[in-house]
């Protein structure tokens, strides 16, 4: 598939079962996210890949770091919520958690860095597409928990960008039909 054609097809799919990319499907797709525009070539983007088992050991340190948050404000956990965090994971194959590491650098802002993992981001899921995988990024306050940041070797300055969930979609037509191009409002020619 032609870079255009995953970029109209690409959609964000909740649910995902196997397969999950491997092998040198899942290189390719993480070697086009290491190739994200990445001003300095600071590398500041890692790839932590869960799947198998270590979803459910992360679904575990995402419910505690949930019951913790609710410690931290004395408010008194949902069971439900509890739950939803500790499974949430198995809804893909295959889960890669994408990391900013700050990076010093006198030339290249943090917020550059931030934004070359986004890139590097859609790029996964540009690829995935392509390749003919779903896929969905998930945020949420877990990335901007400091246990799990923790988990992941990270220091408290680096961030989390998000969840990529990658998969196979279970029922092709049951997923949101491409997105229409709409550049209204987008585009203004300067000077006005």
């Amino acid at each position: 598939m032609d870079a255009l054609a995953a970029i109209g097809a690409r959609r964000s799919i909740g649910r995902l079962v196997e397969p999950a990319p491997d092998g040198a499907t899942l290189q390719a797709i993480l070697a086009a996210g290491a190739m994200a525009p990445d001003h300095g070539d600071l590398r500041p983007f890692r790839f932590h890949l869960l799947r198998g088992p270590s979803l459910d050991r992360f679904g575990a340190v995402l419910e505690a770091a949930y019951l913790a948050r609710c410690a931290a404000v004395d408010a008194a956990p949902v069971a439900a919520k509890a739950e939803k965090e500790r499974t949430k994971l198995r809804r893909a194959p295959l889960v890669v958690v994408v990391s900013t590491v700050r990076v010093a650098s006198e030339k290249i802002p943090w917020i550059e860095q931030q934004q070359a993992t986004a890139a590097a981001c859609q790029n996964i899921l540009l690829a995935a597409t392509a390749l003919g995988f779903g896929s969905m990024w998930r945020t949420g306050e877990p990335v901007y928990d400091e246990l799990v940041k923790d988990a992941l070797g990270l220091r408290s300055d680096d961030a989390v960008a998000g969840f990529l969930y990658l998969g196979t979609v279970a029922d092709p037509d049951a997923a949101k039909p491409p997105r229409a191009p709409d550049l209204t409002g987008l585009v203004t020619e300067w000077p006005a």
